[in-house]
């Protein structure tokens, strides 16, 4: 499998920038290794650009530039036009991988059919990444296409981040609706209805960084 991670940022200051370093060297420090990385800047100051570039980070990175920023809806489908990858796989540009994620998600696809493959997550708040806890969703539900149907359309318990999604489903879907703060959710619910295939490994190898979000 072919596999590219897209990371859409709006980063205003150095405290963003520093997350966004962080989030980066969390897919360095993957022990897959077989992946490409676009990052598109969406409206960000100067300095985002020249901290990525000055960094020379071990990755297949290419840096892309919205100069408006229009929403993150607009932000992925712009991405995605330059996926040129099979799978595509969404990092937050203030959150982090654990480094085996990748490694459990293409061994998994590997060997079973799946459209969609997520994970479970920590939390953790603000820049205190040494104090990781549990999402309110216990690891050992909504794992399966029929747990995740019965569910999604009355919560989204499906974190986006974590997601391994083949991208000519996403394309056939018709991309991401423009539906702020609920792009994703919408995403799933649509997947779900048209008959693709949904997994959520029962391990939390996500970490989603509380209030530290820039609105988008």
């Amino acid at each position: 499998m072919t596999l590219t991670i897209l990371i859409c940022v709006h980063s205003t200051n150095e405290f963003h920038d520093m997350l966004l370093n962080k989030s980066i060297l969390s897919l360095v420090n993957q022990t897959y290794k077989n992946f490409k990385t676009i990052i598109v800047l969406d409206e960000c100051w100067s300095k985002t650009k020249e901290m990525i570039e000055s960094s020379n980070y071990d990755l297949d990175l290419t840096i892309l530039t919205r100069n408006k920023k229009e929403g993150l809806s607009y932000a992925k489908n712009f991405g995605l036009q330059y996926v040129e990858t099979e799978w595509v796989g969404f990092l937050d540009a203030d959150d982090l991988y654990l480094p085996t994620k990748l490694e459990q998600q293409v061994n998994y696809i590997k060997n079973n059919e799946v459209d969609f493959l997520g994970t479970h997550c920590w939390n953790i708040n603000g820049d205190d990444d040494e104090n990781l806890f549990p999402s309110c969703f216990n690891d050992k539900n909504n794992i399966t296409q029929l747990e995740i149907s019965n569910k999604i359309f009355t919560e989204n318990i499906l974190t986006h981040g974590s997601m391994l999604i083949k991208k000519q489903s996403i394309i056939d879907l018709g991309g991401y609706q423009n539906i702020i703060g609920m792009e994703d959710w919408d995403l799933w619910k649509r997947a779900i209805n048209n008959g693709y295939k949904f997994y959520q490994l029962p391990e939390r190898l996500y970490t989603y960084r509380l209030n530290t979000s820039v609105a988008r």
